[in-house]
């Protein structure tokens, strides 16, 4: 592969949900992550991707991660969001955490934010 790239996959299970896993590399740094979604939350990504690739309006992102028991996000593994460089060019902002465990200190945290931008 180059140096710089990204890489998303889905892993669909038979409950109804889908598994994004993220692999991205630019600009010396890279990471990996993975967050579980509903499977109709990549499918409104896909449709907001297909409109926004057609109108640049209402750029598309999709986040997600460690719920509490209530069903908050607490912490943030896996974010994508897209937007418009030019009416022919779009950007992505890719952002990448694992929290080895629960209630982990901040300098346990590994993560990567990286932008496809020049």
């Amino acid at each position: 592969m180059k140096d710089n790239y990204l890489v998303v996959t889905a892993d669909v299970e038979d409950d109804g949900t889908i598994g994004l896993n993220g692999i991205v590399s630019a600009r010396g740094f890279s990471g990996t992550s993975e967050a579980w979604f509903n499977v109709s939350q990549v499918i409104d990504l896909s449709e907001q991707l297909e409109h926004f690739a057609k109108t640049t309006e209402n750029p598309p992102e999709i986040f997600g991660g460690n719920l509490d028991g209530e069903g908050s996000l607490i912490n943030k593994l896996l974010s994508l969001r897209f937007y418009s460089l030019s009416n022919y060019r779009v950007g992505v902002q890719v952002e990448f955490a694992d929290h080895p465990y629960t209630g982990c200190r901040t300098e346990e945290i590994a993560c990567v934010k990286v932008d496809s931008s020049p």
